[in-house]
């Protein structure tokens, strides 16, 4: 990230919030994998930056309806993921174990608006929310293989769109710039947070477990796989270029390799 003069972090904190998960199967994660037909359990995470000049969220994570009664969500295919969930394990309880409601939250960055990232975006329509332009059109209008895990009520709402094409440095300053990285699909983005310790790379879906991004393993869920190899070539460059931290959403060693809020952080 040269160029950028970055003005000073101060105490800019990056808070992981828990929101539940599924079980899946080892499939989703690796077609190929000797675990196939083992379920495992997938969590789901949304995160809140505090910027000095305004909140931001990473995802809103899923719609609390989908632990009451997921097939009203999902339909048919509510049978495929067996959410687990408690009545806390969503946006509105999250933001509150930091002392903060949805109308703290300026920013929103959807890395995209599958059924777990974007079920909280109706308490969030006070939030300029980004979202690749490829994005919105490839959830409005989804293809076959992946119409079942785009939800139209998660963004059916007046929400306040921002449209990008490419890159977006949030705030000017180069502390968070939000980089395409599709692949899982067409228009997915992940957010690039420059801390005081060391740069967190919140990558979403850009790889479900880095440890298959570096053997090059596509998941079941893509749109393209080309555009994986292309975006994790990506991804390690700023890795390697920024020293940065890179964190999926759905790793299942969560338990000991995030510091889940709101007693530990990101800094």
């Amino acid at each position: 990230m040269n160029g950028f003069a970055y003005k000073d972090v101060g105490e800019m904190r990056v808070y992981p919030l828990y929101c539940g998960g599924d079980m899946t199967d080892w499939a989703i994660f690796d077609p190929f994998d000797a675990r196939v037909g083992t379920k495992v359990f997938n969590p789901y995470f949304i995160y809140v930056a505090t910027h000095p000049d305004g909140n931001v969220l990473f995802d809103s994570g899923p719609h609390p309806d989908l632990r009451t009664d997921p097939h009203s969500r999902l339909g048919a295919s509510a049978d495929s993921f067996q959410v687990v969930m408690t009545e806390d394990d969503w946006l509105v309880p999250r933001l509150a174990t930091l002392g903060m409601i949805p109308t703290d939250i300026s920013h929103v960055v959807q890395s995209h608006l599958h059924f777990d990232h974007a079920g909280g975006l109706e308490w969030l329509t006070r939030a300029k929310v980004y979202v690749q332009r490829e994005e919105l059109a490839f959830a409005r209008h989804p293809p076959r293989y992946q119409r079942e895990i785009f939800v139209e009520k998660d963004f059916n709402h007046p929400i306040q769109w921002i449209e990008l094409d490419g890159e977006c440095d949030i705030f000017g300053d180069g502390l968070l710039r939000i980089i395409p990285t599709p692949g899982h699909t067409r228009g997915h983005q992940s957010l690039l947070v420059r801390l005081r310790s060391q740069p967190v790379f919140l990558l979403g879906d850009a790889t479900y477990l880095v440890s298959k991004m570096r053997t090059r393993s596509v998941p079941a869920i893509a749109w393209s796989p080309d555009a994986f190899m292309s975006t994790w070539d990506t991804v390690e460059t700023i890795e390697q270029t920024e020293g940065a931290r890179l964190v999926a959403t759905h790793e299942i060693d969560f338990e000991t390799s995030v510091p889940m809020a709101p007693q530990a952080w990101f800094a």
